[in-house]
């Protein structure tokens, strides 16, 4: 039976329940919201660059392999040439407002640079501190249309889209002489199999959720 009654409960992470009259089964689903909530961010806190199988990751222009490397680079925030190459280079997990598989964990460490950008005095931080900004309204931007847009539900936990049947086997080449080997096999068909229309909503859908915990990005 639903009843209804007087609550009122103060959550970690900003939420709160307002002391007024609610439904029951309302604060049931805001219950379950929080803790989706509170269960990413204890997921992104513990997200290591080395627990990402960046190599098997496809991107815009190849894979991800190198990433570790261009997040070392823009996360010393030492020389300006060198931070605006590496970021040319990891910003391939996004082409055209399309997003491929780095993009939400790439986007971790990105908006962890960010926030380390802002309140780091020198004018390299300051340039990549601006330069993220701009670059993470865009992914907002993308994020909502896709949002608003008909789609497929996401993948249950974020977690999810490292399941293997979503990343190169491997040790995969992807240069187009591959398909020398076996003239029944095609690369392109292959990778696009590799994002199902619930891989492909996710990425957008954790894309939106990691760039929420900027407030400035969400006002």
């Amino acid at each position: 039976m639903i009843e209804r009654g007087f609550y009122c409960a103060e959550i970690k992470y900003g939420y709160y329940i307002g002391a007024m009259d609610y439904d029951c089964t309302f604060v049931y689903i805001r219950l379950i919201n929080i803790m989706e909530v509170i269960f990413m961010k204890k997921y992104i806190n513990s997200l290591k660059i080395e627990d990402i199988p960046w190599d098997r990751m496809v991107t815009a222009y190849g894979t991800a392999e190198k990433y570790p490397e261009y997040l070392s680079i823009l996360d010393g925030m030492k020389d300006l040439d060198e931070v605006k190459k590496a970021w040319n280079s990891i910003s391939d997990f996004e082409h055209q407002s399309t997003l491929f598989t780095p993009a939400p964990f790439a986007l971790v460490f990105l908006v962890k640079i960010y926030k380390k950008a802002r309140n780091t005095d020198n004018p390299v931080a300051d340039w990549l501190a601006d330069k993220l900004a701009d670059e993470f309204k865009y992914y907002m931007e993308i994020c909502n249309e896709t949002e608003n847009s008909e789609h497929a539900e996401p993948l249950e936990n974020m977690s999810d889209i490292l399941n293997d049947k979503y990343l190169l086997p491997t040790g995969f080449d992807l240069d187009p002489e591959y398909d020398d080997d076996d003239d029944d096999f095609d690369v392109d068909e292959f990778i696009v199999s590799l994002f199902p229309e619930d891989l492909f909503y996710s990425l957008y859908y954790y894309t939106k959720k990691i760039l929420s915990e900027i407030h400035s990005m969400s006002e």
